[in-house]
């Protein structure tokens, strides 16, 4: 009986070390072949090309930045299942001289792992490229069939429209990756009210990259006159050696359509679309436009043409609330008040500067409740009230972001402090006035505010203002001279002094 307990014992000592030696083993492969199967590796770059353009494919890690295996690489490049070349490198320099649709592979082999993976791209290379950038992202273009079948690849850069400053970094980050793709293009069509900071930053980028667009053909569309697209776009064509064309967004749809089925470009303005206006160089300066000169020498050297443009629509904006104070008489309290809050709605978003803003005012009405009972010194109450600004606004902000109601991406940006510093000032501005809270005066007084700050908040927008400025800088004289005339302590002294000329004329016959 001993016996055969010892016999029951050995076995099931035997079976257990095995099955565990096993299980240790199955999992070492499981191991192995997750790690094995991971999409680990990726082929880089271009996958849409123009016919006879040179391409560098090379193998890049998804999971790290730095390699530390030693792998074997090598890449095959088919089409309609026949080899056209092969090579053993990390990286693979081909020239496309045909056109059709080419299969990339790569197989990389680790030499520590004995990992396997293979990689397939599928490479288009078209015989034209037609470049469409945009701002316009509910567009409907139905033309990607024609494009295909005349071997034309239409590339979109659609931008988000949010604010002028985020134009230039959207297409910094967008251009940076395929700017080979603007180069080989045979047309570039800007369809954007922010053309001129997307052909600034052509021309830093050409620059910065050494890139030349020899006589390439870039077509604008802008309601704007052919006087004024002349005036704003003429600097451009020197400094990026490119030939530039206007039509109006009415056209639009007629001008792809006719690219689509591509005969030639030079049809199209030739004999083809009579409304398509060809904009020249024009280098001859006025010393009687000495403004609109030195304008022209800051975009030139690269000064934003957003800023410059935001700098001349505030200066019609203040000119248009002085008009409205002094001849309408609206008890707007402040100048500049409005003009800061038109100027975070657009910075920002209306979303989150009305977040800011009734933040304020129920902070504001909190703390005058409180005041009735507990009395604080005017510091101590300016100090309360910010803190309350500040824990509700990022809390309303924080709530909305969750159920997706704003865009939190709106407040990245290094001018954020602007709005959440000034907007619970005007907030204290309008309680601090002689006024009950939430009395029909004090709604009409909060309507008027609102009123005057949406029409400062639309003339800065106005892109129309921001060129006509830009063009003809000269009527910065004009405005300033308007501002003088009505201005509180200048205008209202002018039209008493030609309003009571009779009496001082009388006056003076008197003492004579």
């Amino acid at each position: 009986m001993r016996v055969i307990f010892i016999i029951i014992f050995y076995f099931f000592s035997f079976f257990s070390c095995f099955w565990e030696e096993l299980n240790t083993a199955n999992q070492e492969i499981n191991e192995v072949e997750i790690k094995c199967t991971e999409n680990k590796y990726d082929i880089i770059w271009d996958f849409n090309t123009k016919v006879n353009s040179n391409l560098i494919y090379s193998i890049k890690n998804n999971l790290t930045w730095v390699e530390k295996s030693d792998k074997e690489v090598s890449f095959l490049v088919t089409k309609d299942w026949q080899k056209i070349t092969e090579k053993n490198s990390e990286k693979f320099n081909i020239n496309f001289s045909e056109i059709g649709t080419f299969l990339v592979k790569a197989k990389i082999t680790e030499k520590d792992s004995q990992c396997v993976y293979e990689l397939e791209k599928k490479v288009n290379v078209y015989s034209k490229i037609v470049s469409y950038i945009s701002d316009k992202s509910d567009l409907n273009l139905s033309f990607d069939e024609n494009f295909k079948k005349n071997n034309i690849f239409f590339d979109k850069t659609i931008l988000e429209n949010k604010n002028t400053s985020s134009i230039q970094e959207q297409f910094l980050s967008q251009i940076t990756d395929k700017f080979h793709i603007f180069q080989d293009s045979d047309l570039i069509i800007i369809d954007s009210n922010s053309y001129l900071e997307i052909l600034q930053w052509f021309e830093k980028l050409s620059k910065i990259y050494n890139i030349n667009f020899p006589n390439k053909k870039v077509f604008i569309v802008t309601n704007s006159s052919f006087i004024l697209s002349k005036k704003l776009l003429s600097n451009f064509i020197n400094s990026l050696d490119i030939n530039i064309y206007t039509f109006t967004p009415s056209n639009l749809l007629n001008f792809l359509n006719y690219i689509s089925l591509w005969k030639s470009s030079t049809d199209i303005i030739k004999d083809k679309y009579y409304w398509i206006n060809q904009i020249s160089f024009d280098d001859t300066s006025s010393k009687l436009f000495f403004l609109t000169n030195f304008t022209n020498k800051l975009i030139s050297s690269w000064f934003p043409i957003s800023i410059l443009g935001l700098i001349f629509s505030l200066w019609v904006a203040v000119t248009i609330i002085n008009f409205i104070r002094q001849f309408i008489w609206i008890s707007i309290f402040n100048l500049y008040y409005p003009i800061f809050f038109a100027l975070s709605i657009y910075l920002f978003s209306f979303q989150i500067t009305l977040i800011l803003f009734l933040s304020s005012m129920f902070s504001m009405y909190f703390m005058k409740i409180i005041y009735k009972r507990v009395h604080f010194l005017l510091n101590t109450k300016l100090s309360l009230y910010f803190i309350l600004y500040l824990i509700l606004s990022i809390t309303f902000i924080w709530i909305l972001n969750l159920f997706n109601l704003i865009d939190f991406n709106d407040l990245k940006s290094n001018l954020v402090i602007f709005p959440f510093i000034i907007i619970p000032m005007i907030a204290y501005k309008l309680f601090t006035d002689e006024r009950k809270v939430f009395s029909w005066w004090f709604l009409f007084y909060l309507l008027e505010f609102l009123f005057v700050s949406l029409l400062a908040y639309y003339t800065i927008k106005s892109s129309f203002i921001q060129n006509i400025f830009l063009a003809y800088t000269e009527l910065l004289i004009l405005v300033f001279f308007i501002n003088f005339l009505i201005w509180k302590f200048t205008g209202l002294q002018i039209l008493e002094y030609i309003r009571f000329i009779p009496l001082i004329k009388r006056h003076f016959q008197e003492e004579e």
